[in-house]
Order: structure tokens, then sequence, then C-alpha cells
């Protein structure tokens, strides 16, 4: 338990999440809006390739980055069985962290870019966003070091290892690029970095917190800690390499091309290696989904994982590539592993964390039920509505039917995106206000107690 609660990085960090979750899927319900509406919000901030840039980095590097730094906070001591390293220097990255990022915010809506795949912002703002991600992996390094354990559990492994790959595919996806001329050498360094901050950050992160939360909410020990490891080592080795698969059909060299597919089909090794471990320690726990709202949270994410990791590999291989590729199934794959499966294991990992840090259970379970389910059916109705979208796209294409035509084609497609995405929107506030009148009941309980405490004194 940390000794001052209202400066506990953990909480504060998911706090700024929660906040710019808000912000985030804002930008993204614009987008969708706008496939329906081109009009809507017709000004020079927020057009279409403004807010969808803004939406994408958002997301990923506001809401989910903040609460995985918000998790790692928290679990990161608990493994090491010692306390944050310095809890001024989480609080004060924060900060750093959220001045940066609404610099990035302002830049995109202005149209400052490097039109990079998740590495939108100025080079200005990417300086500054290595520095506090800096400050973060030094501070939890330095509790690392101090711990009291002398055995690294998985998630430790999972965590550290995150907080030294990020900084390096930030540098590599984001620097060479003021200087390598545009076209495919570029477009390398880019997929270099815009798969990598899907492998190497968000999912390995969001893997170490289901590490982390299943045997806490299940009350079981982990299947198997071998297992574990050979999925680390197999996603360390393999998931670098799997970037030249978004040009595949493009116009790069054809090894590099086979390069890029091989791993991805390797993948789904280390996958099932990881899957089989979280559904083994789920044995005999799969009836307590019923009723804790964090671990049916957590089985979903590992369920949307799972198809994430199916699709990936499939895509890879040319002949699905050649029909699926630049439709709207890119869209809605994208979103499988941000939203569908990592995002739902942070939503756990908050309504685990925050009663253990504030002090009291989460104020309405009918509004964590709420959150799930407004989550769960919008993402599926978002998701479907573009996979189906995209198939009748892309053969569309391939018929030779004039673009146009598919694109009036699109429109109950977008419809159903559009809805979706409202669903997915609107769950949030149940998250936030949830969040909110969790923090000020848990304030309010400690004041009383301790009027308590001074009256029979």
């Amino acid at each position: 338990m940390f000794t001052d609660e209202k400066w506990s990085s953990s909480k504060n960090w998911f706090i700024a999440a929660v906040f710019w979750i808000i912000i985030g899927m804002s930008m993204g319900l614009l987008t969708a809006t706008k496939q329906i509406w081109p009009e809507l919000l017709n000004n020079r901030w927020f057009t279409y390739g403004h807010v969808r840039s803004a939406h994408v980095m958002l997301v990923i590097y506001a809401w989910l980055s903040m609460a995985y730094v918000g998790s790692m906070f928290y679990m990161i001591p608990k493994l090491a069985k010692t306390k944050v390293y310095s809890e001024k220097m989480g609080n004060f990255a924060l900060v750093f962290y959220n001045i940066v990022i609404l610099e990035g915010f302002f830049a995109l809506l202005l149209g400052q870019t490097e039109v990079i795949e998740y590495g939108e912002f100025p080079l200005w703002v990417d300086v500054q966003l290595l520095v506090a991600i800096g400050l973060v992996a030094y501070n939890l390094f330095k509790t690392v070091g101090r711990r009291q354990e002398k055995m690294l559990y998985v998630s430790l492994w999972y965590f550290l290892g995150s907080l030294l790959w990020l900084p390096l595919t930030w540098i590599v996806g984001n620097f060479p690029a003021q200087w390598i001329p545009s076209g495919v050498q570029q477009g390398l360094m880019g997929w270099f970095l815009g798969h990598n901050a899907i492998g190497l950050w968000m999912t390995t992160v969001g893997v170490g917190q289901i590490y982390y939360l299943l045997p806490k909410l299940t009350g079981r020990p982990l299947y198997s800690h071998q297992l574990s490891m050979i999925g680390f080592w197999a996603i360390a080795t393999f998931y670098v390499w799997n970037g030249p698969h978004h040009l595949m059909n493009g116009p790069i060299p054809g090894w590099i091309s086979k390069a890029g597919v091989i791993p991805s089909i390797v993948l789904l090794i280390p996958v099932w290696a990881v899957l089989a471990n979280f559904w083994g320690t789920m044995k005999g726990s799969w009836s307590q989904t019923r009723t804790s709202v964090p671990l049916r949270f957590t089985v979903a994410g590992t369920i949307f994982y799972l198809f994430a990791c199916l699709q990936g590999p499939l895509q890879a291989l040319p002949s699905v590539s050649s029909v699926i590729k630049f439709t709207h199934w890119t869209v809605g794959h994208a979103h499988m592993g941000p939203f569908g499966a990592f995002s739902f294991t942070s939503f756990a990992a908050i309504y685990y964390i925050l009663p253990k840090i504030v002090g009291r259970e989460m104020f309405s379970k009918r509004a964590m039920e709420a959150h799930f389910w407004f989550s769960t059916v919008g993402f599926l109705v978002f998701a479907f509505s573009l996979w189906i979208a995209g198939v009748v796209q892309g053969f569309a294409w391939i018929e030779g039917v004039p673009f146009l035509q598919t694109v009036l084609m699109m429109e109950p497609y977008v419809q159903g995106r559009a809805i979706g995405g409202t669903m997915m929107y609107v769950a949030q506030f149940f998250l936030a206000w949830n969040m909110y009148k969790t923090i000020k009941l848990a304030k309010l309980e400690k004041k009383q107690q301790a009027q308590q405490q001074a009256a029979s004194a």
C-alpha cells in the first residue's frame, strides 16, 4: 500500500489515462461520423486527416500508454516487494508527459505531422516524448534494482523488455525519417515503428498485465512459468521483423516481403504458448467470469488477442493481402489489439488496482457491467461492419467496379462503424464516472474515519 494515496503515481496515471481515452475516442467518433457527413466541422482544424491522426496517437500514446504506466507503477513494486523508487519522479513524469501529449495533439490539429503511422507527432514533440518515456523507464528500473524478491516473475520480464523496446522503436521509427529520402526506405523505417509499437509495446505490456491479473483474480497459480518464458523470448525474437508485411504488394524488394511474412507466420508459436498459459491458468475458474467484471474484461481481452494474432499472419500472405489491402478491413483489424485486446486488459487493471490504492471497492458494479457490455457489443458491431466492408470493397476493386461506386457501396457499413463506435465511446463515461465516485467516496470515508478517531481520542 502506498504511504500517501494522494500522490500515488499509479492512481494519477490512471486518472490521466481515462481523461485521454474520452478525448481520443471523441476524435475517433468524429472520424467515423465524417465518413457519413463529410461536411461536419469542416474547418482547417478538424479535417479528416487531422482528426484521424489525432485519434490514433491519443488512443495509443495517451490513453493506452498512460494506463500501462499506471499498471506498472503498481504491479512492478508488488512483484519486486519494494516501494516505487520515486513517487515524486513518477508524478513529475506524468505532468511532463501530459504536456507533451497536449502539444502533439494541437500540432496534429494544425497539420504538423511526419506522416508515419503510429508516429505522426512532429520531431520536436518526439524528442520530448522520448525524454518522458526515459524518466518512467529510469524510475521503474531503479525500483526493480531495489527489489527484495530475487525471482523475476514473467510480468517483470515483459514490463522491463517493453521499457527498453519502446525508446528504441521510437528512435528508429521517427528520427531517421528526417534525413532518409521519402520512398521505400522511409516506408520500411516507418513500419518498423508502426508494427513494433504494437508488438513490442502494446502487446508486451498487455500480456504482462494479463500474467499479473489472472492469478490474482482467479486465486490460482500460473499454469506454467516455463511456457511463459518461451512466449516472451519468442515474441522478443520474431516480432521485430514483421513490419515489411504492411508493404506487401508494394514497391519493395521481394526478399524483404518474404522476410516480413515468415516471422509473421512463426509468431503463431508464441501466441499459442501465451494463450495456452492464460487458459491453463483459467482451468476450473471460468465460472468466476459471471461475477467478476475485471476477470471478464481480462478473459475477453485474451480472446480478442487470439483473433488479432490469427488475422495478422493471414493478412501477411500475399494472396490475402491482395484482397484486403487499403480496405476497411484493415481499420477493423487495427482496432482489435489496441481496443479489443489491450484496452480491455487495462480496464481490468484499473478495476483491480484502483480499489487497492484508495481502500474501497468500486462505487458501482452496475456501471462496471455497463462498461463491459457497451464496450464489447459496440466493438463487435464496429469490427464486423468494417471486416465485411473490407471484403466487399476488395473484391469489388478486383472485379473493376468504378472506385466512386465502391465508395457508395460502403454507406451501410460505415454507418455500422459509427453506431458501434458510439457504443464504445459511451462505455468510457461509465468508467470515468465510476472512477470519480470511487475516489471521491474513498476520500470522504477516510475524512469521516479521521474525525471519528479524533473525537474518540
